[in-house]
């Protein structure tokens, strides 16, 4: 009985460029240690007020409006950031909507295929038909040959 194959879900990491893996180490170890410090300064305000201070300085607001006025100011700017997003996603849903437009492309034809395998045509045709194909490939990756069974 033929195992079946699944491609991995990752990919070699290898496969990307090195300035794009040490971008994304850099900037994942940041982000933890980010997410580290946030979680000290709120740990710490369960044990000792003190500590949020030492960790995180901000100064009290001199009255309460104060604070009323930035909450304000972020529920605004998410107010629009979430109506911005909506209309765009209206007009997305009304250009798209339809017939599927996108075009496609013409099928290679069996000659383009096999010529550019350097292999006869009727090999092509042959292989298709075959309910069970195992194709043998030289060190560079061209087609050597290719076995057909039942």
């Amino acid at each position: 009985m033929a195992t079946h194959f699944d491609p991995p879900l990752i990919l070699d990491a290898a496969s990307r460029p090195r300035w794009a893996r040490i971008r994304d180490a850099v900037l994942t170890a940041l982000l933890w240690l980010g997410w580290l410090y946030l979680l000290m300064a709120a740990v710490g305000t369960l044990w000792m007020p003190p500590f949020v201070q030492h960790m995180l300085p901000v100064s009290p607001p001199e009255h309460p409006l104060e604070v009323l006025r930035i909450a304000l100011i972020n529920v605004m700017v998410a107010s629009v950031v979430c109506a911005w997003m909506f209309v765009r996603v209206l007009f997305e849903r009304r250009r798209f909507a339809g017939d599927d437009r996108r075009l496609g492309f013409a099928p290679p034809s069996d000659a383009a295929v096999a010529a550019a395998l350097s292999l006869p045509s009727a090999d092509l045709t042959a292989w298709r038909g075959a309910k069970r194909l195992v194709v043998h490939h030289d060190e560079s990756g061209r087609v050597v040959r290719a076995e057909t069974g039942t």
